[in-house]
């Protein structure tokens, strides 16, 4: 019993051994969908027993989380109400709620693990990409040379390959993450790498996010000469044209671009998509309090307005404080800085941040593996 409840309050291992677990059964899962498998969804058992680890978390530390998160558990509370007003208990509408819900949820724990331990959570983090990062690219560099289905990102006739990544709006994320971590260790070669696996993905989101991520990183960094930076910045703009272009002239965009223009395939469909729900919307299927009740379409992949979707302005008024919260608390350096601007930015344009659990869970773990502990006593939020 003593070893099992050691294993238990072993916060950091508990985080790092769902991330592993999780990464894993998505491949799984990823098989199942290429291969048209059916196959036992263990990647969504394994995160309802890692949110109710969090629950009980929460409910076995209420007075850490009432005195450092007691605004965080009162959105909590905010949302599961409005979602409780739709009267809408749907699989669609249940699975839609409870992936919004995860973040919050875990973020105490996550909160506790990396402020409360003396255990160096950055360099067990860094470790787990390197190993990741690696093993993906073996995958994706496979694929590529003999054309993979598995290791495809797409199903259909696009190009593009992410390994053993499930789904590719979360491809920007992993990538994103793993990119600044390696950054703030300082280790070029696996920057190298994760940019040129990242190149391969064929995902937009990806090039964006790459793109935004280092040039920021080289602005803010006050260390590097001006020369230097204008060099740098040119290279990755001409780099970023250069995968667009590339990709805007494989046969799959061509038709797109021909049939509804270069705008459409930019954002593939999602202002078109965007549109055309707009159209739908009353005041029988919608609130612009606390959002849908009765809609088919709930998301567009395109972060403030699914969110406003879905939990109307007072659910989007809250997620803006959590993220305020965010930028204040954690982020105190020029990486950090430049890591959260450009995941903001990439959720705005493509969603999945707040709608895909392990893109926020990432997001949590490198923002507190790049923030200085020096604010355990900080009961702002």
């Amino acid at each position: 019993m003593h070893k099992f409840k050691a294993l238990l309050t072993n916060y950091q291992g508990v985080i790092l051994g769902f991330l592993i677990l999780s990464l894993g059964f998505d491949f799984l899962d990823k098989i199942g969908i290429f291969y048209n498998i059916e196959l036992l969804k263990l990647n969504r058992i394994i995160k309802a027993i890692f949110i109710l680890y969090a629950v009980v978390f929460i409910l076995t530390h209420y007075k850490y989380v009432l005195d450092n998160l007691k605004l965080l558990m009162g959105f909590i509370i905010l949302l599961s109400f409005l979602f409780l007003l739709k009267n809408n208990f749907s699989h669609r509408y249940v699975d839609e709620y409870l992936r919004y819900i995860f973040p919050l949820l875990v973020f105490p724990l996550i909160h506790f693990a990396n402020l409360n331990t003396a255990q160096n959570f950055a360099t067990k983090l860094y470790k787990l990409f390197i190993g990741f990062i690696v093993l993906n690219a073996i995958y994706v560099f496979l694929g590529l040379i003999f054309e993979i289905l598995i290791f495809q990102t797409y199903q259909y006739h696009r190009f593009g390959y992410n390994g053993i990544i499930l789904s590719q709006g979360f491809t920007p994320y992993l990538y994103l993450c793993a990119t600044t971590l390696f950054w703030a260790f300082k280790n070029k070669k696996m920057i190298l790498l994760t940019l040129v696996i990242a190149s391969l993905s064929g995902v937009k989101g990806v090039f964006f996010a790459e793109f935004l991520l280092v040039s920021l990183l080289i602005v803010f960094d006050s260390n590097l000469k001006k020369s230097l930076k204008f060099k740098i910045l040119i290279a990755a703009f001409i780099a970023f044209i250069g995968l667009l272009v590339g990709l805007f002239l494989t046969p799959l965009f061509q038709k797109v671009i021909k049939s509804d223009g270069l705008f459409t395939a930019i954002f593939s469909y999602r202002t078109d998509n965007t549109l055309e729900l707009f159209n739908e919307l009353s005041s029988i299927n919608y609130s612009f309090l606390f959002g849908t009740i009765g809609l088919e379409i709930v998301r567009l992949e395109l972060q403030m307005l699914d969110i406003m979707l879905f939990f109307g302005i007072i659910g989007l008024l809250g997620y803006s404080v959590f993220i305020y919260f965010l930028y204040t608390h954690l982020v105190n350096n020029y990486i950090s800085k430049a890591f959260f601007i450009t995941i903001i930015a990439l959720s705005i344009l493509s969603g999945n941040l707040f709608y895909i659990p392990l893109s926020t869970l990432l997001m949590f773990l490198v923002l507190f593996a790049l923030h200085k502990k020096k604010d355990l006593n900080d009961h702002a939020f």
